[in-house]
């Protein structure tokens, strides 16, 4: 079996426009795969059907080749999920809620739990309604790796960890990849998808634009063109061959440029400018471009 996730017109429909419509979908095992898109997208609704907690209007979801509805518990033992938003036993301890998790989970999740935590900085002793938000997120994130899930799906997971937390929590999704684990990452944070994943998926009002690895959407030719003027103008009335207008600051513009540099070059002789920066796109600018 290549894939881990298999997506087929998969569509929930809140409205004519909210929901997610007609989606397809592959993840080959043992790849960390991106999925982009903004609040409304459609990212969670899609992540609530894989996990059967939300019922497709039509389609279907299969993950690590079972049926998400039919084979909905079975696959609990085999998937460690973080959603964008949860709840923990409060008046328990860190110590204790792992400990009672790990009876629901495989041999030896408990000592796996403990060197998660060591290596994220969790303080386990105390009561978790006490835990900051950036603890608490650590403490759930460790109750999804702690079995060694086959299949991780994260929603939007760095949330409250600081730059320390992240680089270490980059290492384990790393780690878990070599171990032929698959990893299904939901996320804003576009940087982090672009050091981490092999493949990215971009969906926009719950419609999926592409699906493309990280290496081919870094090969586009899209550009960013900065202009400094000599003199402030209105930026968007200019017409420059194969450049669309991004935004402008005073006497500053910004261009996504999509053609040959000499080509450019006549057309910014006939303008007033004191200086010009041609620099490749990162993942955000091609992403945003999606939804220009």
């Amino acid at each position: 079996m290549k894939s881990a996730i298999e997506l087929h017109q998969l569509t929930k429909a809140f409205s004519a426009n909210t929901g997610v419509f007609a989606l397809d979908l592959a993840v080959e095992r043992g790849r960390i795969f991106g999925f982009l898109g903004p609040n409304g997208s459609g990212k969670t609704t899609t992540i609530r059907m894989m996990l059967s907690y939300l019922r497709p209007d039509s389609g279907q979801a299969r993950l690590l080749g079972l049926d998400c509805q039919r084979d909905a518990i079975a696959l609990r033992h085999r998937i460690g999920y973080l959603p964008a938003e949860f709840r923990l036993y409060e008046r328990d301890t860190g110590w204790g809620l792992l400990r009672y998790l790990a009876h629901y989970r495989p041999a030896g999740s408990y000592e796996r739990a403990k060197e998660l935590a060591e290596r994220l900085h969790v303080d386990l002793n105390g009561r978790i309604k006490h835990y900051s938000k950036g603890m608490k997120q650590k403490l759930a994130l460790i109750q999804a790796l702690m079995h060694d899930p086959e299949l991780l799906i994260l929603d939007e997971p760095t949330d409250g960890f600081d730059p320390l937390i992240q680089q270490e929590f980059h290492q384990m999704l790393i780690e878990a990849r070599a171990r032929g684990r698959t990893i299904f990452l939901s996320s804003h944070v576009l940087s982090e998808v672009e050091q981490l994943c092999d493949q990215v998926g971009i969906i926009r009002q719950g419609r999926l634009l592409t699906v493309e690895r990280i290496e081919a959407l870094r090969s586009r030719r899209l550009r960013i063109l900065n202009i400094y003027f000599a003199r402030e103008l209105d930026a968007k009335t200019i017409d420059l061959p194969n450049a669309r207008f991004r935004a402008q600051h005073g006497q500053q513009a910004s261009f996504s440029y999509s053609g040959e540099a000499p080509a450019l070059l006549p057309a910014l002789e006939a303008l007033p400018i004191m200086d010009f920066t041609l620099v490749p796109a990162r993942l955000e600018d091609i992403f945003m471009e999606y939804y220009a």
